[in-house]
């Protein structure tokens, strides 16, 4: 939780409004109120009295918020002034997938859905809706390239950054990240 709550905070220093944070084990999401006030408390460490405002969410359980409701938490103009953290595990990954693809299974053969209807834009609007955006930047914070389950479809476009001799969390693997997204050509298959 604290290495989730520093990583927060240098997000929203930088001004990144969405964090999404994958831990195979869900263990984050079982305990979303204690994440919360680990996070917010670090929020306080660094920026005082004004911290931004704050959403954490999971997956198939109720958003915890602060600074506003959710409605107000979307359209807030400045990125700075809030940050979405979104936590994933295994379960949200692949599974995800098959229980889409029994959908839209099922939803053919009741003849609710076309077989034409189905394309890449529904299942990205489905596994989008249900789990989570295409992150533009995944850091791994660990000595291997593993991505242990992370959901694969929202990753396909996704720039990876890793550095071999990494043992954890650290601000200076997350300071040459940012460097190194900020560098990259998205070409998008051209």
């Amino acid at each position: 939780m604290d290495e989730l709550a520093e990583l927060s905070a240098w997000c929203a220093c930088v001004g990144i409004p969405m964090l999404s944070v994958y831990e195979k084990t869900g263990i984050l999401k079982a305990y979303l109120p204690n994440t919360h006030r680990t996070v917010t408390s670090k929020l306080h460490a660094y920026f005082g009295r004004k911290i931004p405002s704050l959403q954490i969410r999971a997956p198939h359980i109720p958003s915890l918020s602060t600074g506003g409701s959710s409605e107000e938490l979307d359209q807030l103009a400045s990125p700075s002034g809030h940050l979405s953290v979104l936590l994933l595990s295994a379960e949200d990954g692949r599974s995800t997938l098959v229980d889409l693809t029994k959908t839209l299974t099922e939803m053919s053969q009741r003849k609710k859905l076309s077989p034409n209807d189905v394309s890449l834009d529904l299942v990205d609007a489905e596994i989008t809706e249900s789990v989570v955006y295409e992150p533009g930047l995944l850091v791994l914070f660990g000595p291997n390239v593993e991505l242990h389950g992370y959901p694969p479809w929202q990753i396909r476009l996704t720039e990876i950054f890793h550095v071999q001799d990494n043992t954890g969390v650290g601000y200076q693997v997350f300071l040459r990240a940012l460097h190194s997204f900020a560098k990259a050509q998205m070409r998008f298959g051209r």
